[in-house]
């Protein structure tokens, strides 16, 4: 019985350090980026120190020399953020000229390929939606450009080239092929003749 009243505080000492080993404290981030950023700061300000009291600088000169060393660095830094902000802006404009020409060259092609009198297809491609004609890899989708175009014809069919109209040309004169007026007629002012005098 001895043995068994020994073991028993035994495994109730194992049991606690388990439960204390699972409750684990969360990691707290930001506190642990603190104390990395306050280190650095003191090595940094020491070297700082060290570097300008070699240059023989005295206290108030050393101080004023690590604030201008401290604001000029934050300068540049928001410069190069700028500047960073700037060159991204440039480069999306740059793609995005790329990609209203290739939208342009293929809204051409598929306009034309529905039958579109080729000077009418700025108006159409002015007209259309074409938000929804890049694909994941930033490709144009040709049948998707189609859809855009053939949405414009459908509420503007005029816009449509018809054949009939490409054909039919212009047409000088009246319409003979009814038969109400015979072709040598056509140009008959009602004269009966010219008789000549003696």
């Amino acid at each position: 019985m001895e043995d068994n009243q020994a073991q028993t505080p035994v495994a109730t000492t194992g049991q606690n350090v388990a439960q204390q080993n699972t409750e684990i404290q969360p990691v707290d981030y930001d506190k642990i980026q603190g104390m990395i950023d306050s280190r650095n700061q003191r090595n940094e300000d020491a070297i700082l120190k060290s570097y300008f009291q070699k240059q023989g600088l005295s206290e108030e000169e050393m101080n004023t020399a690590i604030q201008s060393f401290k604001t000029k660095r934050e300068q540049d830094s928001k410069q190069q953020k700028v500047d960073n902000e700037n060159l991204q802006s440039q480069l999306k404009d740059a793609n995005a000229k790329v990609l209203k020409a290739q939208i342009e060259k293929e809204a051409l092609v598929q306009a034309l390929d529905l039958g579109v009198d080729i000077k009418t297809v700025p108006y159409i491609t002015k007209l259309a939606n074409f938000n929804n004609v890049i694909g994941e890899k930033g490709e144009v989708m040709g049948d998707k450009v189609k859809e855009a175009l053939n949405k414009v014809l459908e509420d503007v069919p005029s816009l449509k080239n018809n054949e009939e109209q490409r054909t039919k040309g212009v047409q000088v004169g009246a319409d003979a092929s009814n038969g109400t007026q015979p072709s040598g007629s056509l140009f008959n002012f009602g004269f009966t003749g010219v008789r000549k005098h003696e």
